[in-house]
């Protein structure tokens, strides 16, 4: 997405006899017309797909890493031989920033400003979050961090999710200065010339990502997509492009075929291929290849017996020209504006008439971009030691700028009990459903929307729950022992099954420290107890083939899990397919087996539509989710298992209101809140009475 880089100056002496050898084979330097043909084509392809196509991934993040490889990796070998070794690290990391920074810096702080007006205040801190981890180059470690999977743009989408790969990109550039020394250095040592020395290391490199990235497509997809390791493979190939494919001039018969081969995978790859799920894996040779055919076809040169037909004249000249002048500007403004169009119109989608809108208005702030930002910073006259120490200044002042920001915005998270020391006839939670008031008449809600999202279990800031994600290790089954346990306590009560388990621990606790009981916690988020065939064997089934001698290892009188599944609107409560031969396993340990019937899941973030002003109706939960019968009552009572239903205190008179006596009784799009778990106890309390009483002894 970034311009082309500026060439550093040639060597004005030549170099020595014992130096020819080094500089042999070097990557030509020459401008590329139908290359920026290619950056514009592309782009073009990724802003299209965006607004036209439901987010479906065209290829041209990939194409645009490939040039960004191929570009660098000549022009840092050039500098590097011709020196023999060291390059200007000053030069170069001037001519970075001043290609990169300013117009990323303006997009930024527009994006932040206008998501700060447009977004409700729950979503603040988060903004802050990515517009410095954007800023600093790296919003894909942060997307990663923050569980933000790459998708389609939607209502609660990040406006800075596209910078992703331009931290991708921004991470290369400082890494392959070091190849390119590292292998002109190595090349002197072997007296052998310096391409041929970077073109093993770059094969090398090659080999290591892409197996990575197989290894990492299998482990978590989300996280493959996004990770600079799995990417490096894509930027190393258009490196070895510049030093192997640039000398190769295929017969004239062939350029012209090839090219517009090249352009036909260019331009169908978003129609045949899912990227989001398919890259960067084998897939992305697709469009990568159609690279690699325009610039075989063109190697040659535009000469004057080159067909005006030919994909390399074609995309040389006119509109593709333009658009590549102003890429780097469209790719920085169409995600953020379509982001707010969304926003501002409250759709989940766009519409043609609206991407129409987008695409006219990216185009216009992309030239405004072009001509009054990067054009005028391209052409300064300020010394590289003066830019580089301007931006560092910059980037430093920014960073601790919006850390202490953030620092300021971050909820608080309770320690101990949530509920702690608030006053109960102002916020009665759930015992305001015995005066039949549910909803809070005048807007008042505990907590506030912005710290709503912090109420989760007590444990889940410990370190002791496994990890929702399928990686190394995740299938193991780790323990969260009870911080204060009774000397001797009266029962030990197990609490596990995913996180819609997990939120019910706060309740539980408290009646632990009340009846004298042991309570842990043996949890993996996202996995509740069920099995798969042989082809789904992921770590969460794994995990489950796991919780059975754990179980048995502690041997709890009473094992907790939530009974049944219930998603959104439009879905229905279900038992999850394998989770009764997990309940007869826990049983056959000698456990008893507690479970409770599930709770559906918001459409949106409860906390984002209480801030944006939304009732306790509207951001409230569909109820006709729920069966009309509970689903649990013929498979338990039997073999020691037992189950509970408290949904008429969670949607009472059938409704699910998001506030109940005042209380916020989801803290996300998915879970009940602690808040509003810890005023539920005494009733949860009364319903494991009634099923377990020999539990009260």
């Amino acid at each position: 997405m970034e311009r082309q880089p500026d060439l550093p100056q040639a060597a004005q002496a030549r170099p020595s006899a014992t130096d020819q050898r080094l500089t042999h084979n070097l990557p030509e330097r020459r401008y590329r017309p139908e290359l920026h043909g290619v950056r514009g084509l592309a782009i073009l392809g990724v802003v299209l797909f965006h607004l036209f196509g439901a987010g479906r991934v065209s290829g041209g993040i990939d194409i645009f890493l490939a040039v960004s490889g191929f570009l660098f990796t000549g022009m840092l070998l050039r500098e590097s031989a011709v020196g023999a070794g060291p390059i200007n690290i000053v030069r170069y990391l001037a001519r970075i920033a001043r290609r990169l920074l300013p117009a990323a810096a303006m997009v930024i702080a527009t994006t932040l400003a206008v998501g700060l007006y447009l977004f409700p205040s729950t979503r603040h801190e988060q903004l802050w979050t990515e517009a410095r981890a954007s800023f600093l180059y790296f919003e894909n470690i942060e997307l990663i961090n923050s569980q933000l999977a790459y998708g389609a743009a939607g209502l609660g989408t990040s406006p800075f999710q596209h910078f992703w790969s331009l931290s991708v990109q921004g991470q290369f550039y400082l890494v392959w200065p070091v190849v390119a020394v590292v292998s002109v250095l190595l090349a002197r040592r072997l007296r052998r010339p310096a391409a041929h020395v970077m073109t093993l290391l770059v094969i090398l490199i090659i080999a290591a990502s892409f197996v990575f990235t197989l290894y990492m497509q299998t482990m978590d997809q989300d996280q493959a997509y996004l990770m600079t390791r799995t990417r490096f493979w894509e930027l190393a190939f258009g490196g070895l492009l510049a030093l192997v494919a640039s000398s190769i001039a295929l017969p004239s018969r062939l350029r012209f075929l090839a090219g517009w081969m090249g352009v036909g995978l260019i331009v169908t790859c978003g129609f045949l291929l899912d990227g989001a799920s398919l890259f960067p894996g084998p897939w992305a040779l697709w469009p990568l290849a159609g690279l690699t055919l325009v610039m075989l076809s063109a190697n040659s040169g535009l000469g004057l017996n080159e067909s005006r037909a030919s994909a390399a004249a074609f995309l040389s000249h006119g509109f593709f020209a333009w658009i590549g002048n102003v890429a780097y500007g469209l790719y920085l403004w169409h995600w953020p504006l379509l982001i707010f169009y969304l926003e501002a119109q409250d759709r989940e989608a766009i519409d043609v008439q609206g991407a129409a809108a987008v695409f006219a208005v990216s185009l216009l702030l992309a030239w405004v971009t072009y001509r009054w930002v990067e054009q005028p910073m391209n052409r300064t006259k300020v010394g590289v030691k003066a830019q580089l120490a301007a931006t560092a200044a910059v980037l430093t002042v920014v960073g601790i700028a919006s850390s202490l920001v953030m620092t300021q915005l971050a909820p608080a998270i309770p320690e101990g009990y949530a509920m702690t020391g608030v006053d109960r006839s102002a916020y009665p939670g759930a015992a305001a459903l015995e005066g039949g008031q549910r909803l809070n008449d005048d807007g008042d809600v505990f907590p506030e929307p912005h710290e709503l999202g912090a109420s989760e279990p007590m444990f889940a800031t410990w370190g002791c729950e496994q990890t929702n994600l399928d990686e190394p290790g995740s299938d193991e089954v780790l323990v969260c022992e009870d911080p204060d346990p009774p000397a001797e306590p009266a029962a030990t009560i197990m609490l596990t099954g995913g996180s819609h388990s997990a939120h019910w621990y706060n309740a539980l606790a408290l009646l632990a420290e009340e009846h004298h009981w042991e309570l842990i916690v043996a949890n993996k988020s996202g996995c509740r107890l069920r099995d798969a065939e042989d082809e789904d064997r992921d770590n969460c089934v794994r995990w489950n083939e796991n919780l059975p001698s754990v179980v048995t290892e502690y041997r709890p009188d009473v094992v907790i899990s939530t009974g049944t599944a219930l998603y959104r609107s439009g879905s229905e409560e279900q038992i999850t397919p394998g989770a009764e031969n997990r309940w007869h396993e826990i049983v056959e340990t000698g456990a008893e087996l507690l479970l409770i019937r599930g709770t559906a899941r918001p459409d949106e973030n409860v906390p984002d539509c209480l801030a944006a002003g939304g009732t306790s109706e509207s951001c409230g939960v569909d109820h006709s989710i729920y069966a009309e019968q509970d689903l649990l009552a013929e498979i338990t009572r039997t073999e020691s298992i037992y189950s509970i239903d408290m949904t008429d205190y969670i949607c009472p008179e059938g409704a699910c209101p998001a506030v109940i006596g005042n209380v916020g009784v989801y803290r996300d799009d998915s879970h009940l809140s602690s808040h509003y778990v810890e005023t539920l106890a005494p009733y949860l309390d009364e319903r494991i009475r009634a099923e377990l009483p020999h539990l009260y002894r």
